[in-house]
């Protein structure tokens, strides 16, 4: 009986086994790379247009009917104040920052998004002549907000009656200042611009320059000497100058450029170094910049798509080959994105160059 028992056990066992070694073969053939080029593969799909398919959820009050409204249609607007740069997980919904908003009406669906780091929220809404109802947004299901609207020559105005919501941070957003209708050809911020090259080196260079991903600090050969891009907090080593848009935001030893504050520039007059680098180390957020060398574009590229880790972007633009004497050192934030750049540093080297 008990021989009988386990010869049970151990056929069970088999083919258990049996399953999961077949399941686990069946899974790697299904998730292994084709090579049939004929074979589509899903193109990478936007933040936005992944938002696009979401609906409300009915939290207190029942979905309006899916019909258009005077309302409905996309709307942007480009807020001047500080960008958010900075990775926050504890950060207010709605609060305001700087960079490209985009609004959407659509047959009783508002969808609000902040380009810069993704933040986005979805309820429903109703219009009643000149009057319009925000209901079902998850961050304030209790609440309905109200707002007078008109919407002239493209120009959408929301002026606050009552909205408690999100400690009124979303009535200040809305309402804060105008949203232009992106049926208007000039409207910031309605198309998404992907570009398929996000670092480019112009060719017929007089110069070398070389573009590494990560922290400098930690290469195997780092530079051999720094200058912090916040000059105000650390002064820069005796030789070397560090200018900046007066507009350009400090944070810590770093400066973020932005808006106005677009330029940060680094102004050495050493004829012992033989390369010299900036370091653009931010989070995701970070966008489009091109370095200059001596008033020569150098190179321009995405800063964000150089290197990730832990959710830190960025890397290590390196020039070298350059005759002894003065030589400057510029980024410039180029600002159709409306991103912010965090330059953290720049470095300078006197054997060869940055090795990671």
């Amino acid at each position: 009986m008990e021989d009988d028992l386990e010869h049970k056990k151990f056929t069970l066992s088999f083919l258990v086994l049996a399953l999961i070694v077949g399941a686990l073969a069946a899974l790697t053939i299904l998730f292994q790379p084709a090579d049939n080029p004929n074979i589509n593969r899903a193109a990478p799909t936007s933040v936005w247009s992944s938002f696009l398919q979401a609906t409300p959820f009915a939290y207190l009050t029942p979905l309006p009917d899916p019909a258009a409204s005077p309302l409905d249609g996309l709307y942007t607007k480009v807020d001047p104040s500080w960008p958010q740069w900075w990775k926050c997980l504890r950060c207010a919904d709605y609060r305001a920052a700087g960079g490209i908003w985009k609004l959407q009406f659509d047959k009783g669906v508002m969808r609000i998004f902040y380009e810069v780091n993704g933040w986005r929220s979805i309820s429903s809404y109703t219009v009643e002549g000149d009057r319009l109802y925000l209901f079902n947004d998850p961050y304030c299901p209790e609440h309905v907000g109200e707002y007078e609207w008109s919407l002239t020559d493209g120009q959408l105005e929301l002026r606050t009656v009552n909205d408690p919501c999100s400690f009124d941070l979303r009535a200040e957003n809305l309402s804060g200042q105008s949203w232009s209708s992106c049926a208007a050809d000039d409207a910031p911020g309605c198309t998404e611009k992907r570009i398929a090259q996000t670092s480019i080196i112009p060719a017929g260079l007089s110069v070398s320059v070389e573009v590494f991903g990560g922290d400098s600090r930690f290469f195997a050969s780092p530079p051999d000497l720094y200058a912090h891009a916040n000059a105000e907090d650390m002064s820069p080593p005796e030789g070397i100058q560090i200018s900046y848009a007066e507009e350009a935001i400090p944070y810590g030893l770093h400066r973020v450029i932005w808006w106005n504050g677009d330029w940060i520039e680094a102004v050495v007059n050493d004829d012992s170094f033989t390369a010299m680098g900036v370091q653009i180390l931010g989070e995701q957020a970070i966008g489009w910049a091109r370095v200059l060398f001596d008033g020569e574009e150098v190179w321009r590229g995405d800063t964000a798509a150089i290197w990730e880790k832990s959710g830190r972007h960025g890397g290590y633009i390196q020039v070298s080959g350059f005759e002894p004497g003065r030589h400057v050192l510029r980024v410039e934030a180029l600002g159709f994105d409306y991103r912010p750049v965090t330059v953290a540093s720049f470095g300078f080297s006197k054997g060869g160059g940055v090795s990671p």
